[in-house]
């Protein structure tokens, strides 16, 4: 079985990630895809670590997650029906033997990584599972010939369900315990209700990796796997008390009185059960479950540490929503240098307004916290590098490294000529003045271009507009020199106040190159951003 996923994720893995993480918003919708994915996969325990990751970078709700969980208990119950229509009753041997023939060759002698050899695994795993059905088939037969079953005969369904939970627990694959359940009704020794009861327990077996990967996780982590352990224990709770009248219902279902066939109707019936009892409240759950648990770590980033490193997709949708943060702040900073006032609603609002002392944290703190969250993200992606990278997240993450390294630069260079405008502003001389009103109008008019540009635009406009935008910032501080260079021929200006003006104009440009390098890193594709770079270039 683990040969068999890891081969079915690196084939259908990257598309399937995709799928999962753009469409699973809303319970009902969840279901299906998790349903899919987990049929696809079959790993529900895979299905639950991936939703672990979209969550908490923030690119999954959590009512969507929750509809993803149901359905991926659902879907894991696909090979049960194979295993139990065919798995029993044909030869499995031979082709057994083929499959892990061919496939042993190819995933011996091809290029580790190449689609070739992840299909070669997934034949090899196909035939891995085949054999091992085989002799789990033939052990059980001349095993139960003289097996005394009495002993279990009055063991109660609850203790078979908790043995269902330890095993599945232990393997980590409720799929090969359910092939361990049909083994031993194949084989007579267990009963059909024990076995039922077993497979109750299977799914709450399964959730113990996704809740020891909860464990000291982000709050996010905690609700999802809140969610998964609880509506599965629910299920397995639910699937005990209409045990016996079940199984009597589905004996007069016609085709189905094979007890092999029986049970993975139970296992299906019970699930679309907790599903249609569930799915009503899904949405009200997602809410209880946001006012629980809450994060105690003194870290800046809010999605980070949510996300972890397990999915890489997920990772470069958290670095983007805090490099997004980090240009919020450093559109805050550098507004506040230059007192510009922030408007009502903009594209990059301040992620700390209403916080600290007053309602606001001064300047020098919130510098502070931009550069902490600068190294709280290039240690993230160090880390998140280590994991097996497509080239488009690799460019996708040297990109907004990129784009944040040039808003930290964008923020530190107003940082440093606080001081001088203060300076030239009580210096009260008209020529000076008169420059910082030319520094002030166009940084304003700057700003407000700037407070217009979101991620929702089409990339050309995107494109033309930082284009644009760099162009008239590199004219403005053309103008601004010559402006000066005529002022200090009049000698209007003094030789100090004239120096510091030309670093107060130096710096004003550095800041808004930076800057609107920084944007167009962030908002535009790497090889689209390239373009840009090359059109800018000063």
């Amino acid at each position: 079985m683990k040969l068999l996923e890891d081969a079915l994720a690196a084939l259908a893995g990257l598309p399937l990630r995709r799928f999962l993480r753009e469409h699973a918003d809303r319970p009902a919708r969840g279901i299906l895809i998790g349903t899919a994915a987990t049929a696809i996969l079959q790993s529900s325990t895979l299905v639950s670590l991936l939703v672990l990751a979209f969550v908490g970078a923030g690119i999954m709700q959590l009512a969507g997650a929750v509809g993803v969980i149901m359905g991926a208990n659902l879907g894991t119950t696909l090979t049960t029906w194979l295993v139990a229509s065919l798995g029993f009753k044909l030869d499995l041997a031979t082709s057994a033997m083929a499959f892990i023939g061919v496939g042993g060759v190819g995933f011996s002698l091809l290029r580790r990584g190449s689609r070739a050899r992840e299909t070669a695994g997934l034949l090899l795993g196909v035939g891995l599972l085949l054999y091992g059905l085989d002799l789990m088939k033939s052990g059980v037969e001349a095993w139960a010939s003289a097996f005394d079953v009495a002993p279990f005969a009055d063991w109660p369904l609850v203790l078979m369900a908790l043995l269902g939970v330890a095993v599945t627990g232990a393997i980590q694959s409720s799929t090969a315990a359910m092939m361990i359940a049909l083994g031993a009704l194949h084989g007579g020794i267990v009963d059909l209700p024990s076995a039922a009861a077993f497979a109750a327990g299977t799914s709450v077996g399964t959730t113990f990796t996704a809740v020891l990967g909860a464990l000291g996780g982000s709050a996010d982590k905690k609700r999802v796997a809140a969610a998964h352990f609880g509506f599965n224990l629910f299920k397995a709770a639910l699937a005990l008390l209409i045990l016996h009248p079940m199984l009597a219902a589905l004996g007069r279902v016609p085709g189905l009185a094979d007890p092999l066939l029986r049970l993975a109707a139970f296992h299906t019936t019970i699930n679309l059960a907790g599903i249609a009892v569930v799915l009503p409240f899904a949405g009200r759950l997602a809410e209880w479950l946001g006012r629980r648990f809450r994060d105690g770590s003194d870290q800046i980033n809010h999605y980070l540490h949510a996300a972890g490193h397990e999915v890489p997709e997920a990772g470069l949708e958290a670095v983007r929503r805090e490099v997004r943060r980090a240009l919020g702040m450093t559109v805050s900073l550098n507004r506040e240098a230059l007192q510009i006032p922030a408007p009502p609603v903009g594209e990059w609002p301040d992620p700390d307004a209403g916080q600290g002392r007053n309602g606001r944290r001064d300047f020098d703190e919130r510098y502070r916290r931009l550069k902490r969250l600068e190294g709280e993200i290039v240690e993230y992606v160090a880390r998140l590098q280590l994991q097996e990278l497509t080239p488009e997240v690799g460019s996708g993450l040297s990109a907004q490294l990129e784009a944040m390294r040039m808003a930290v630069s964008s923020a530190k260079a107003l940082k440093d000529i606080r001081g001088n405008l203060v300076e030239l502003r009580l210096a009260l001389r008209a020529p000076v003045d008169v420059r910082l009103e030319e520094f002030g109008g166009a940084a304003t008019t700057l700003y407000a271009a700037i407070d217009r540009l979101a991620p929702g635009q089409p990339e050309p406009v995107l494109v033309q507009t930082v284009s644009a935008l760099r162009n008239q910032v590199r004219e403005a501080r053309e103008g601004a020199l010559g402006r000066l260079y005529r002022e200090a021929s009049r000698d209007s200006i003094g030789e100090e106040v004239l120096s510091t003006l030309l670093n107060v104009n130096r710096a004003l440009y550095l800041s808004a190159q930076s800057l609107l390098r920084a944007l167009g890193l962030h908002l535009l594709a790497p090889e689209t951003a390239g373009v840009v770079e090359d059109a800018s270039l000063d």
